[in-house]
């Protein structure tokens, strides 16, 4: 018995001298699990500039995102890194550090069509916001076909939930293929300009007398200018960033009469805030520069409630090689990705 304890404090104190001659680094970085993915990446800064300046002078494809501190005031800052190191830490439940995620999509980068949903569900009782998403989706299509040709429906949409009893709010992300916009001004713009009948609507303050029966077909919205406002770029030019966009112009022939008939059907867009004033169901403040856009599986801080899959989601990510589902559905809730 002696003999053995004698051995085993040995052997304790040879790893004690091992570990004091070979320190681990301040910074564990651990080999990812794929060999053919390069060297890993992992740069925290203060300000999100710091961080920009930095990604232009590495080789590697990484990214930025802002990791949000668990504290009321909100502070933030940026980290840089690649998609596949950022999934590697993601999964191994570094809560403390990457719980409070956000995508920052650059300014002037191509990204995805993307949408920020909510209301407060107490001022509004009789809203059901499965079915608002599910029409929204299918205005949204429609204007995407109309507009650029392009084909859509809620298949391709991956539709987030991060809602609470009190709060509705969903995430969209549009992945029809092969296509993307400019950059998130593009995708603003177009979002305002297929929602105008229900901006109208709002400033005219129709909204007052909205019958329950709205939005049973959507129905055309004039889109004449929207190729400089809502450019979308098809991925074979992304390439040649100097050729202008197409240019799509549409326009109807609406009179005044039919374009209040047509605003009505648009109602499904528009909720109570807490002091029951009327506004959109759409989140229109999400398209400005370097826009901080929460992440799948992230939550806001001081708050416990992820972006997870919606009940509703019809969007199934297609895996490739040695990427997992959940993987997947990460990558494909990058807006920028």
């Amino acid at each position: 018995m002696k003999r053995s304890w004698e051995e085993k404090l040995k052997k304790i104190e040879e790893l004690a001298s091992y570990y004091e001659s070979n320190p681990l680094p301040p910074v564990y970085k651990p080999t990812l699990s794929k060999p053919f993915l390069p060297s890993p990446i992992w740069k925290i800064f203060c300000r999100q500039a710091e961080a920009f300046n930095y990604v232009k002078t590495c080789k590697e494809d990484v990214h930025v995102f802002a990791l949000e501190k668990n504290t009321q005031s909100g502070q933030r800052f940026y980290l840089v890194t690649s998609y596949e190191e950022l999934w590697f830490y993601y999964t191994k439940g570094y809560k403390t550090s990457l719980m409070h995620c956000y995508e920052v999509i650059p300014e002037k980068d191509h990204c995805k069509l993307y949408f920020d949903l909510e209301f407060y569900k107490p001022a509004n009782p009789d809203a059901d916001g499965k079915s608002m998403v599910a029409k929204l989706i299918e205005l949204v299509s429609q204007k995407l076909e109309e507009l650029y040709g392009v084909n859509c429906s809620a298949k391709d949409v991956l539709n987030l939930d991060s809602s609470t009893d009190e709060k509705f709010s969903r995430h969209l992300i549009f992945l029809p293929q092969k296509a993307v916009f400019k950059d998130n001004i593009h995708v603003g713009n177009f979002v305002r300009r297929i929602l105008q009948p229900a901006i109208r609507l709002i400033e005219s303050n129709a909204a007052a007398v909205i019958p329950e029966e709205g939005a049973g077909h959507v129905l055309h919205c004039s889109a004449e200018g929207v190729g400089s406002d809502g450019s979308l770029t098809n991925l074979t030019a992304v390439g040649d960033a100097s050729k202008d966009w197409p240019a799509i112009a549409h326009k109807t022939k609406d009179t005044e009469t039919s374009y209040q008939g047509e605003n009505l059907e648009f109602s499904f867009l528009i909720v109570n805030d807490k002091g029951g004033n009327k506004q959109l169901f759409v989140d229109l403040g999400v398209y400005t520069k370097n826009r901080n856009f929460r992440m799948y599986k992230s939550s806001k801080a001081g708050r416990n409630v992820i972006l997870k899959i919606a009940e509703d989601n019809k969007f199934v990510p297609k895996c490739e090689q040695n990427v997992s589902m959940e993987e997947a559905y990460f990558l494909s809730s990058l807006v920028c990705n």
